[in-house]
């Protein structure tokens, strides 16, 4: 990849972890209208820790990113967007 099509692919696998913190977020707020406060919580530091990992790969911090993605619950894990998953793991 050129420079150029890297910054692109990038930005959109930002976009599309935007998303997804968002439609995590918004399980929690559901939770937390049904008034279960523990679940609510639980998305809401999941949330976090997918916001983390979008961070730091919005840094070039890959192996931090990693990093975090390997410690997470595989149901947090299967919320990031595929294509950034296999950006930062392409031989699994």
């Amino acid at each position: 990849m050129n420079g150029k099509t890297n910054k692109r692919t990038i930005a959109a696998h930002l976009r599309r972890m935007d998303l997804a913190i968002r439609n995590w977020q918004l399980e929690g707020e559901k939770a937390a209208r049904r008034g279960d406060a523990d679940l609510a919580g639980t998305y809401a530091r999941d949330a976090e820790d997918l916001q983390a990992i979008r961070d730091a790969y919005a840094r070039g911090e890959l192996d931090s990113a990693r990093g975090m993605i390997d410690s997470l619950d595989t149901i947090v894990r299967d919320q990031i967007p595929m294509q950034l998953y296999y950006h930062l793991f392409p031989n699994r």
